[in-house]
């Protein structure tokens, strides 16, 4: 497999800066099975810088099974290396999601 493109990693990390802002990580309008690789790579980037994370998934319009998934894994391992993550707020369509998967205890929100 050929090298990456500069030009296609200084627009990756332009737009995880977008993402991260002061500490605090806002999920697009998608958190499913089609953006899960992206969100893997930077939660898993923030594992280890243990500072304090907010999560903001207010604009999140869709998420599936997947996303689900990577977020209560995220949230697990983010408890193991004592990582303090907090929620600033989620959309109608993310807790609808998170309830209906029974997943709302283990995503640890309650905004």
């Amino acid at each position: 497999m050929p090298d990456q493109d500069p030009s296609d990693k200084v627009a990756e990390a332009q737009e995880e800066q977008e993402n991260l802002n002061n500490g605090e990580l806002i999920f697009d309008s998608l958190l499913d099975i089609t953006m899960v690789s992206k969100y893997y790579e930077l939660l898993n980037d923030l594992l280890n810088d243990p500072t304090e994370l907010t999560l903001n998934a207010e604009k999140v319009e869709r998420i599936d099974g997947a996303g689900l998934q990577l977020l209560v894994a995220f949230l697990k391992e983010a408890e193991k290396v004592n990582l303090a993550v907090t929620w600033t707020g989620v959309s109608e369509a993310f807790d609808t999601a998170a309830t209906t998967a029974a997943l709302k205890d283990d995503l640890k929100y309650s905004v």
